[in-house]
């Protein structure tokens, strides 16, 4: 356990951000060093500035095991970065999302490692699943990785903690809307075309299109996260641009949505893109996961789904059988963001007992 926080916190002084690639490749370098003197074998890739590395035993046959985690963190300030323990949690930027599952699977595999034992086991961290994973395990899963084939993949970035299991995760679709006018000076806005005004006209039509619940239900939502627009008071703005982000549950509806779009303006591109993650609960190796994680944690293990998205669903794409969970943590991407030391110690011991159930 000591071994497993010391390389949480590790990690966590890493300030691996989207912007910040010397970090984020520090990161990757850091996990190569920890695994160095192992009998492991190591590729590391670098695809359109974002790095990835893959560690494994046997590479010559289908993966019984793939783990899967990620290295980036969503910014956030300066003293976050300093982890502290203080009664059984850790807090830190990252250390839920995902640091401590991704150091956790990095103790396993070596442990399991040395045991020489035949199954075959590999672990996959890549450091750009923040900004969609499209240059790491989407590309990786697409292009690098297509003989491994792994059999059954866990990914512990999803739900609130061990109890949960998720079967399905929404589909994602980010996507830049822009408008043009034409500038004059604030005083005559009758000379100009406002570009802003323009965008909220978009704006407010989308959202008749895609009206948001008042509370949780498993429906299709639209979040508007950035709008850019106008650089005076003074002056007529001739740019504006906003940044959406929407959430689907099926498939179907990534079509539905951009159709809509297009019927309202043609100013738009697509950001980033996923599909739902759906997995069926009958699945044996699912049952069997749920079991075990039963008996280590002496309570009942439920099926549960979630908004957010994770690489998960590049897996589920390939029709790979996915097991999606979490340690038990919470205030991620916020300040006071932690993880519980308890499930961490949990998690390693499921891992442990789960490779020897397939």
């Amino acid at each position: 356990m000591n071994n497993i926080i010391k390389i949480t916190k590790d990690l966590i002084k890493i300030k691996s951000t989207k912007d910040n690639f010397k970090a984020r490749k520090k990161t990757i370098d850091y996990v190569e060093s920890y695994f160095e003197k192992s009998d492991l074998k190591i590729k590391k890739y670098l695809i359109n500035k974002n790095p990835s590395i893959f560690i494994y035993n046997n590479f010559n046959k289908e993966l019984d095991l793939l783990l899967n985690g990620h290295l980036d963190v969503v910014d956030g300030k300066k003293e976050e970065f300093s982890p502290r323990e203080k009664k059984g949690i850790i807090y830190g930027r990252g250390s839920g999302d995902m640091k401590a599952g991704c150091a956790v699977m990095m103790k396993f595999l070596k442990d399991f490692s040395e045991q020489q034992q035949e199954k075959s086991i590999g672990l996959l961290l890549t450091t750009d699943e923040e900004v969609g994973g499209k240059n790491g395990v989407g590309y990786l899963v697409e292009n690098q990785l297509k003989k491994i084939n792994p059999k059954i993949v866990i990914v512990p970035d999803g739900g609130k903690n061990l109890k949960t299991i998720i079967l399905n995760q929404k589909g994602i679709l980010q996507i830049k809307i822009w408008a043009k006018g034409v500038s004059a000076h604030g005083a005559r806005p009758f000379l100009g075309d406002n570009a802003i005004d323009k965008l909220l006209n978009i704006y407010n039509k989308l959202k008749k299109k895609f009206p948001n619940p008042s509370k949780r239900i498993w429906t299709n939502t639209m979040n508007l996260g950035k709008f850019l627009g106008g650089n005076a008071t003074n002056k007529v703005p001739d740019e504006a641009e906003m940044f959406l982000d929407f959430r689907f549950t099926k498939i179907g509806d990534r079509k539905k949505i951009v159709d809509k779009i297009s019927k309202i303006t043609n100013n738009f591109e697509i950001l980033a893109e996923g599909k739902p993650f759906i997995q069926k609960k009958e699945a044996n190796f699912l049952m069997k996961y749920k079991n075990i994680v039963e008996k280590e944690l002496g309570e009942k293990v439920f099926f549960d789904k979630v908004e957010g998205a994770s690489d998960a669903r590049y897996f589920s794409k390939k029709k790979t059988s996915v097991i999606i969970t979490k340690i038990n943590c919470d205030n991620i991407h916020s300040e006071g963001e932690w993880v519980e030391i308890k499930e961490i110690k949990n998690f390693y011991n499921i891992l442990v007992k789960f490779i020897n159930e397939i």
